[in-house]
């Protein structure tokens, strides 16, 4: 018997099918490491829960340090505040130098900590770009922590995750912060990569203006051979293999969903026994998986269910029953008989619980493979 190698729920240790993340992210850490360069727009990936938001971020983080830079992880949304929180993890990454500079930094930080803490202040006059503007005080403390940090190793590496939850003057700190960067640092070496949910985009323009700097990315679902990579690696990884009509079975199931994708590759796997290296995964194994994990998946949806609100029902139970498409506002409005307009609030609450996010234009979609068909049977029980 073998453990498991899919990981469902938790931090993936492959992110098949995000190559062109990737591509990405290594350029810019080669325009960060083999030139000294700041990466100048700060990068957010956005996708609702499941997608592999955190996963991919670690793996950011991974090929940061394998590059030789520093790197400071925060989960934004502590009490403490965004900036006091990247500090800390700077310190934390920087402590085991112990030497003069590191001494410095960690006083930059105090004095940044102090600053961000003082009451009854909010913000200082500056220039930026020419213009007379107002921004948070502790910007340029901030910026010096930075080009501070900046000289360990080949760079310093942010790493946000959650970032749609940090407070308001957190994000405005860092986003002024790298607009400063931006027209005065361009050759230190420094990158901001975040990870949040579909309303992230949003959240960041509603505190700063010039929120267009910085790079959205969303995730979409994983094309059909990357969930096969996802499926049939790492049981090969045990020495255990797939039948192709195995694979084709348990795809159906998943649907490009990351989530479930290691959902049914896990139960698929106890199913068939935790197979010892030689093992074969066949089509029976696929069908037991898929009962048992029904039990994860009706879990999951009857929390999310519990979580939402009146309207917010009403809303998932006209798109389910339209069936499982993407279905227009027009038509969930004329369904409920409301205005469009008040669609609004709930339609953003459920995209924040990952339940429901935006197809094409006017479009709104069901992220969960399942849960269409899982809010029908609410309404017909």
């Amino acid at each position: 018997m073998q453990p498991s190698p899919y990981t469902p729920g938790e931090v993936a240790r492959t992110v098949p099918g995000r190559a062109s993340q990737l591509a990405d992210i290594d350029e810019r850490l080669s325009a960060m490491v083999d030139l000294g360069r700041l990466v100048g727009r700060i990068r957010v990936d956005h996708a609702p829960r499941g997608f592999g938001k955190t996963s991919l971020l670690r793996e950011y983080q991974r090929r940061a340090v394998a590059r030789g830079a520093i790197t400071a992880w925060v989960t934004a949304g502590e009490s403490q505040g965004l900036i006091a929180q990247i500090g800390a993890a700077i310190a934390s990454a920087t402590a085991s130098l112990g030497d003069e500079a590191s001494t410095r930094l960690l006083d930059r930080i105090e004095s940044l900590k102090l600053t961000i803490g003082a009451p009854g202040i909010a913000q200082a006059s500056a220039t930026l770009n020419g213009e007379k503007v107002q921004e948070p005080v502790g910007v340029r403390g901030f910026e010096a922590v930075i080009r501070e940090a900046a000289s360990y190793g080949a760079g310093i590496v942010i790493l946000i995750d959650e970032v749609q939850a940090a407070d308001e003057a957190g994000i405005r700190t860092l986003v002024y912060a790298w607009q400063h960067l931006q027209a005065e640092g361009a050759d230190i070496p420094a990158a901001v990569f975040a990870a949040g949910l579909p309303n992230a985009p949003e959240v960041i323009a509603s505190v700063v203006t010039f929120s267009e700097r910085i790079a959205y990315r969303r995730l979409g679902p994983l094309e059909q051979e990357a969930e096969e990579i996802a499926l049939v690696g790492p049981a090969r990884a045990l020495g255990v293999t797939w039948t192709r009509e195995a694979v084709a079975n348990a795809l159906s199931v998943a649907q490009g969903y990351p989530y479930t994708v290691q959902l049914i590759g896990d139960a698929t796997w106890a199913a068939a026994g935790r197979p010892d290296p030689g093992r074969t995964v066949g089509v029976d194994d696929v069908e037991r998986g898929r009962i048992a994990m029904r039990d994860d998946l009706e879990a999951l949806f009857r929390a999310r269910w519990a979580q939402s609100a009146a309207l917010e029902r009403r809303m998932l139970s006209a798109m389910a029953a339209r069936g499982d498409d993407p279905v227009s506002r027009a038509d969930i409005s004329a369904d409920l008989q409301i205005p469009t307009n008040h669609l609004s609030s709930p339609r953003g609450r459920l995209i924040d619980k990952g339940l429901i996010q935006s197809a094409d234009r006017g479009m709104l979609e069901f992220t969960i493979p399942g849960f269409a068909e899982f809010v029908r049977d609410q309404e017909g029980g």
